[in-house]
């Protein structure tokens, strides 16, 4: 666990349905000092989890009390302002809190982005809060190593790279919802790993 990480998390997506509370669920878990909260940029408010997304979820034994409580909420000017550290799923709901808010984007990144970003850094990320986290990040803006997006060819073996986006399934083929569980707990668990060291990888159930 990241002991001594604090502040106020925020996680963006579409829907507020899949992406946002998969990654929020598990960085709430890595991130017990933190408050941590998801919403939706086009979110229908009220909507509970998809389907696939509270099936992944209740395969944690903590589970069902997330999957119970959870309830899609629009993303507004208030949380983004409220936020000390903002993680969203794509560059394009990255853009829609710059929109909302343009003084945000020195807070803003995508999971991904962040899970490199923080990596990257030098000084010790134990004890710190996400405002600091976000700014020390945003210090190294474009100067960190970030994945690139690589199509998988037909038959090919290789994992797809979608650079710094986590897909979104409930655009196209819903298959891909495995996907986006691999994408959203590999970033999650690099930006917890780069807070603490000895800190397991959640994608294992830790």
């Amino acid at each position: 666990m990241s002991a001594g990480v604090d502040g106020d998390l925020l996680i963006v997506c579409a829907a507020n349905v899949c992406r946002s509370p998969f990654a929020a669920f598990l960085l709430a878990k890595g991130l017990p000092e933190a408050i941590v909260s998801s919403v939706g940029v086009s979110a229908r408010t009220g909507d509970p989890l998809c389907g696939f997304t509270r099936e992944q979820i209740l395969t944690f034994p903590e589970g069902e009390d997330f999957v119970e409580s959870h309830s899609a909420t629009r993303l507004d000017a208030a949380a983004i302002d409220e936020a000390d550290l903002i993680l969203t799923a794509s560059e394009a709901e990255r853009s829609a809190v710059a929109v909302l808010v343009p003084s945000a984007r020195t807070k803003t990144f995508t999971l991904v982005e962040a899970a490199h970003s923080a990596r990257s850094l030098a000084q010790p990320l134990h004890d710190t809060s996400l405002l600091t986290l976000a700014a020390s990040m945003h210090a190294q803006r474009g100067m960190v190593d970030l994945p690139q997006v690589r199509r998988r060819a037909r038959f090919a073996l290789r994992k797809p790279s979608y650079g710094i986006a986590i897909p979104d399934a409930h655009i196209g083929d819903t298959r891909r919802h495995d996907e986006v569980y691999r994408t959203v707990s590999e970033a999650v668990g690099m930006f917890l790993a780069a807070l603490d060291r000895s800190n397991a990888v959640v994608g294992g159930h830790s």
